[in-house]
């Protein structure tokens, strides 16, 4: 005699979720004033910042394209993109199911600029603005520590203030280093010490192209 038997339904041990590793939180200075002492306040209104990136004025992407952005991605404050975390929601985490996303925000941070100090001020206060702005309002978007990376005594310092704080994802490094990668300048001890991940964020790496279409080619 057959009996026909159901077979017993089994949920999926795992799920796929989807992780974001390279969003772009806009900040503007006017954001990092709190955490900026005056002096450095006043000395950027009266210098302004002085990066050795390429292209500082203006977008460093085409300029058909403004910030690289789809054209619906400005936000209805009139901000730019990556600006309003409400609408970062709506059209991105909330819309395809974003679980984790990690910020490396690229400007301003004060990374890449010639004054070594200043660059420390602005990592601190970039650092500061992701955990209040972003990661208090929103814990699905993970911080990056922006490090003075041209002084490694400064960057070491800034590392070793956020080693173990679980709301960062890892140290971050722009691509445009005033050294080619791997001098001793840009290594730091305390990276392996503190088991702290390394993300390096490609531009055009160490390298002057003579047209900005040849500076994105070269990107691996």
């Amino acid at each position: 005699m057959n009996m026909e038997v159901r077979q017993p339904e089994r949920g999926a041990k795992a799920r796929v979720g989807i992780f974001d590793c390279d969003i772009h939180p806009k900040s503007s200075l006017e954001d990092l004033r709190p955490y900026l002492s005056n002096r450095w306040w006043d000395y950027l209104q009266t210098y302004g910042q002085r990066q050795r990136h390429g292209y500082v004025k203006g977008f460093p992407y085409p300029k058909s394209q403004p910030l690289a952005s789809r054209r619906d991605s400005w936000p209805p404050d009139g901000g730019l993109p990556a600006s309003n975390l409400d609408f970062m929601r709506e059209q991105h985490l909330d819309l395809y199911g974003i679980e984790w996303g990690v910020m490396n925000p690229l400007s301003p941070t004060g990374q890449g600029e010639q004054n070594d100090e200043l660059s420390a001020a602005m990592a601190f206060a970039s650092n500061e603005d992701q955990l209040e702005r972003w990661n208090a309002r929103e814990p699905r978007l993970k911080a990056s520590v922006v490090i003075p990376y041209e002084n490694s005594e400064l960057a070491v310092k800034e590392i070793r203030k956020r080693a173990g704080d679980r709301r960062f994802a890892h140290v971050l490094f722009l691509s445009r280093t005033s050294e080619l990668l791997g001098k001793r300048r840009q290594r730091s001890r305390a990276q392996p010490r503190h088991r702290v991940e390394h993300g390096h964020h490609l531009g055009c790496g160490r390298v002057e192209p003579g047209f900005l279409f040849a500076g994105h080619r070269i990107t691996p």
